[in-house]
């Protein structure tokens, strides 16, 4: 791909690793501007006030719902390539390319399916180290955590102070390698917070008929290390579904066991206005998920 290109992408494990995924692809010194659904309008605006969306050949958008943004973002130069929802609240664009598949596992991996079909050659730049980073990446934010590296990947990228994205980009910027000691401490440190978590911040419960079935949910108030702390106590507690609910960002994260066939998506849409995929969904807390929470009971 030629010309002059530009990235928006989350803020998240999956939308850097989206973002190193066109890099390693593309262009190496490819700008790039990190995000949040939030925040996307005025981070846009801020960048619209020296930049022009004609001055480049291509603008990616990756894993973030850009939908609410037709004004913005409908031109013939925008892909937008996300992974959660689909094609909910897109009807109005007709000229951006959307690339919204929620049956792909994360953005990461379906940015990279849509860069090879556009140029098979490319597959040559993905090194054994690349293309594990992509693995790791897919592993964490499809819930499948089928690989340690993979939680300790999105623990380092949170613990960095200051420009963290730009100091994961230094470190991880050719793929993985081993973790140094510093990052090693970093780990650490989140474990012992994940532990602690599990077994002494309050739990809730309730049984609801989802989908035909009798439902085991629990709930957990926490504001870090949600992936983690989901999966430590829907394990050591045997439940089908945990809510992770974070009062600093007012929102709710779903997440299911292993063997739990319920598909959070459409249970994120219903209870909290939110989206996601079926093994991990979130949105925000609303009337009607406070008036679930109430029916709960402390476990």
């Amino acid at each position: 791909m030629s010309g002059r290109v530009y990235v928006f992408t989350d803020c998240d494990l999956d939308g850097i690793g989206s973002y190193l995924v066109s890099k390693w692809l593309i262009s190496d010194d490819m700008p790039y501007t990190v995000t949040t659904c939030k925040n996307f309008r005025q981070d846009y605006l801020r960048w619209a006030n020296h930049n022009k969306l004609s001055d480049y050949d291509k603008v990616f958008i990756f894993d973030i719902n850009v939908s609410e943004h037709v004004d913005l973002l409908d031109k013939s130069n925008v892909l937008v390539i996300d992974h959660h929802n689909g094609k909910d609240g897109y009807s109005e664009f007709g000229k951006a390319k959307l690339i919204l598949e929620p049956e792909y596992s994360s953005t990461c991996l379906l940015v990279l399916k849509t860069l090879l079909a556009l140029n098979p050659k490319l597959k040559s730049k993905l090194t054994p180290e690349r293309a594990k980073m992509i693995k790791l990446v897919d592993d964490y934010d499809s819930y499948t955590l089928q690989y340690p590296e993979s939680t300790g990947l999105n623990t380092i990228l949170w613990s960095y102070t200051g420009n963290r994205v730009q100091k994961f980009i230094e470190e991880f910027g050719d793929g993985i390698k081993p973790f140094t000691s510093f990052q090693k401490n970093m780990i650490s440190i989140a474990e012992k917070k994940v532990k602690d978590a599990i077994e002494t911040y309050d739990l809730f419960k309730i049984e609801l008929p989802i989908e035909g079935k009798k439902r085991k949910i629990v709930s957990i108030q926490c504001d870090h290390n949600i992936n983690e702390v989901a999966d430590g106590v829907l394990k050591k507690y045997n439940f089908d579904i945990c809510f992770v609910v974070n009062l600093k960002s007012k929102s709710v994260s779903l997440r299911k066991s292993k063997g739990c066939d319920v598909n959070l998506n459409k249970l994120a849409a219903t209870l909290c206005d939110g989206g996601g995929h079926p093994d991990s969904a979130g949105g925000k807390i609303t009337d009607t998920f406070l008036k679930c929470a109430k029916m709960f009971t402390k476990l």
